[in-house]
């Protein structure tokens, strides 16, 4: 059977941009209401500190109402050993650490270099448990392009690959963090990575920016990648990337691989019950997801 893995980052990246303080209720409820959509895996939040993302500065407090929920693994994004420790004290111990290639992006948003930020990956993995160690995850921001230095060339990402590889690690996701992806680069540095790391499970993030992040996911998922991160309406944005708008709308990757026959365990109409109860909740947020604009067709109502 022909099928994917998507991983719901509404709660995390979805809401990381938002200037206004989402309450915890409703954070948990957010996640609460994915989970019964059939999001295998949710985004909670981060574990950074409150003066970098004020928006998650109850994460702890989310993190063990909902690290228990039947049927989801929550997961959380941490920059650092500190942050790694604290969402393992709360319950979550599938973990995402996070860098960026481009050396201007990572300054701009965890204030260090790149090689820094792999001093404080290999420290994670040194310290982990072995079941967290095993499901540790990280994701290399701005692979197809950056926001202060343009372009970020293949060889650039098989090098931060190929750093990361080297501790450990087995799960790498590719992130386009503001949308300058096209199917051609898509294509070029996914088929690198699976030529040169066949080992390592490679997932795949896109914002939809400038409106290319559905054929890159197609043509990601031609190439061979089974793990895509999503968010509900397409809310996202990163706040130290200027110009990243939305992720690729969850209900949106859902439709365009459930009608290719390409399963992925999440129920379409309550998806779009999760964008109405959004928007309603957060009404100063345009959600961008086309289905959810358009509605389902009347033949799957």
């Amino acid at each position: 059977m022909k099928e994917v893995k998507i991983i719901e980052v509404a709660p995390r990246d979805g809401l990381q941009n938002l200037q206004a303080f989402v309450p915890t209720d409703k954070k948990i409820a957010l996640i609460k209401k994915l989970a019964h959509a059939g999001a295998p895996e949710i985004q909670i939040g981060s574990f950074v500190a409150p003066q970098a993302i004020s928006q998650f500065r109850d994460v702890r407090e989310v993190a063990r109402s909902v690290h228990r929920l039947r049927g989801v693994v929550p997961s959380a994004l941490v920059p650092n050993r500190r942050g790694a420790e604290a969402a393992l004290a709360c319950g979550i111990s599938r973990l995402i650490f996070f860098f960026s290639v481009s050396s201007k992006h990572n300054y701009a948003n965890v204030k260090q270099s790149p090689p820094d930020s792999l001093k404080e990956l290999r420290l994670i993995c040194r310290s982990l448990p072995a079941d967290a160690a095993e499901s540790l995850r990280v994701d290399l921001a701005t692979a197809f392009g950056c926001p202060f230095s343009g372009n970020v060339t293949t060889a650039a990402v098989l090098r931060a690959v190929e750093k990361v590889a080297t501790l450990g690690v087995r799960k790498i996701t590719l992130c386009d963090t503001v949308g300058f992806g096209n199917p051609r680069t898509v294509e070029e540095k996914f088929s690198e990575c699976f030529r040169l790391f066949p080992e390592i499970q490679f997932g795949a993030h896109f914002h939809n920016t400038r409106g290319l992040a559905p054929a890159n996911a197609l043509r990601a998922y031609d190439i061979g990648v089974r793990s895509f991160d999503s968010s509900a309406g397409g809310l996202g944005g990163c706040p130290y990337a200027p110009g990243s708008s939305g992720n690729i709308a969850t209900e949106d990757m859902v439709f365009m691989f459930e009608s290719m026959g390409i399963k992925t365990g999440m129920d379409l109409k309550k998806l779009l019950k999760v964008c109405d109860w959004l928007q309603k909740i957060l009404p100063q947020a345009k959600l961008s997801g086309a289905l959810f604009a358009a509605g389902l067709p009347d033949r799957i109502r």
